[in-house]
């Protein structure tokens, strides 16, 4: 969606930076072409389970694929009947972030060697956080965290298209399905890859939905196998209701002519006009983006040549990414998923506060979670400083909030956060330690929340290193 143009900035940046102070410009579009179309392949692919080999020889792994069990690959077809528009990926492996992918193809290796189970049991392996988006259906928003993300997590998504409808209960049961597949073996011990805990992150409408998922995990025993350790909501959109997007946008969604094309201009000046401008801050992100573009800074959580890498090849493939949301798209999910879902969460949170709650209808199976609030502080869509401090009060009781300073709705995941640092420090469970990776080096106010890169180059990495070897690699070409 248009909405989400501000979060290219960061990201356009590095590769700006690159066209500005680098020669050899002229064997640049091949390799544009080629990513682009290689990731909208395998965003194809890497569903579900985020086994890619599943469904595609073009990604079949010597080593790992005869692992697969038959009822896995028959799980993953028929979740893709079902719900042709959603996917469950694994980000880092989709874009061919070294780490994430070796770790993977490792543990298909282990299980191919040792045909069983129990080696990979004997390793602990790292909890799953799953991201819920916001009702643009798009993982973007927090690409910049993912990396030092996936230090801790195995890190997945939910990704959903534009011609997608389904209901807010359906995206709910879709999730603990999901959720279910990946921490309940069943039947199939052999091929088992278990998640032994799970963390949720819901952004804006990912909040709500996310809130409604972890109220069932903890309320009904049919997911009891499911070790929810715990909840990070940034900017939730429990609030939607007392919020500006509440008051202008369906107005725009509902607007219409007898002349479809006027309805249609109508339409898009409207978007860009009256919604866009809730979504952006007051000019933070721009003033990072200057300072990437003159090579003087790097958010800290990207500031090593892998994650440099990363960020250039993510802003080569924003033009397939960036998704414009068609009038009845946004007529439907400001109803059925945001109206919807915040209406259930108040009566939800009403019934708490008359003590008539129950397991199954109200919340106080959330107190107790840790929960991680982060909002931006000059949010104009939703009134999310004021809602954190509600929900702290009123349905969580393990609650910490954090305000990310001159952030915005679409910027509060960009470059001044170190989320994976606020987590490791509320959640005990995680590994707060880890080989090679620091997050104390302070920043410099004029840098705005950004650090000194890590090279201290005058200029950026050269966007034809962004496919090296040492930065950039795919799950089918990993043993060759």
């Amino acid at each position: 969606m248009v909405l989400l143009f501000c979060l290219g900035l960061a990201s356009i940046a590095t590769v700006a930076s690159g066209f500005v102070n680098h020669s050899k410009l002229g064997e640049l579009p091949s390799f544009v072409t080629s990513y682009a179309s290689h990731h909208s392949c395998r965003r194809q692919q890497l569903t579900f389970q985020s086994f890619p080999c599943l469904t595609n020889n073009k990604y079949r792994s010597k080593s790992g694929c005869s692992a697969l069990s038959s009822s896995l690959r028959q799980e993953a077809n028929d979740f893709q009947s079902r719900h042709p528009h959603i996917e469950f990926v694994s980000p880092l492996i989709e874009d061919g972030y070294p780490p994430a992918v070796k770790e993977y193809q490792q543990r298909l290796t282990q299980h191919t060697l040792d045909g069983s189970s129990s080696s990979l049991q004997s390793t602990k392996r790292k909890p799953l956080l799953l991201y819920l988006p916001g009702f643009d259906g798009t993982i973007l928003a927090p690409f910049i965290q993912f990396p030092s993300l996936g230090e801790s997590f195995d890190v997945r998504g939910m990704r959903v298209g534009m011609e997608d409808r389904s209901t807010f209960d359906e995206l709910k049961s879709i999730v603990l399905d999901y959720l279910s597949s990946q921490c309940d073996c069943g039947t199939d011990k052999l091929s088992c890859e278990k998640h032994e805990e799970v963390y949720l992150m819901g952004e804006s409408f990912g909040g709500i939905l996310a809130i409604e998922v972890a109220r069932e995990l903890r309320s009904r025993p049919e997911y009891s196998n499911i070790q929810l350790k715990g909840l990070t909501l940034v900017n939730p959109a429990t609030s939607y209701l007392r919020s500006s997007l509440y008051s202008l946008g369906p107005p725009v969604a509902n607007r219409s002519t007898f002349f479809p094309p006027i309805t249609f201009l109508q339409y898009v000046s409207s978007l860009t006009g009256e919604l866009v401008p809730l979504f952006l801050d007051r000019g933070m992100a721009l003033q990072q983006l200057t300072l990437m573009l003159s090579s003087k800074a790097l958010p800290i959580v990207l500031n090593s040549p892998q994650r440099e890498a990363y960020l250039g090849r993510v802003a080569f493939d924003l033009a397939n990414r960036l998704k414009f949301m068609p009038q009845n798209t946004l007529k439907w999910r400001l109803e059925e998923w945001l109206e919807r879902g915040a209406t259930l969460f108040e009566d939800r949170l009403e019934m708490t506060k008359q003590n008539i709650d129950s397991d199954e209808e109200g919340l106080l199976s959330l107190k107790g979670l840790n929960t991680l609030i982060v909002v931006g502080e000059l949010d104009l869509t939703l009134p999310s400083v004021e809602e954190a401090h509600r929900l702290a009060s009123e349905v969580f009781d393990s609650a910490r909030i954090h305000v990310v300073r001159g952030a915005g709705h679409a910027s509060t995941c960009g470059g001044s956060l170190q989320l994976i640092r606020l987590m490791r420090d509320l959640f005990p469970d995680l590994e707060d330690d880890v080989a090679g990776t620091s997050y104390d080096q302070p920043s410099d106010p004029e840098l705005m929340g950004l650090v000194p890169r890590y090279d201290n180059a005058p200029i950026g990495m050269s966007p034809l290193n962004y496919w090296k070897r040492d930065y950039f690699q795919r799950i089918d070409n990993l043993n060759e």
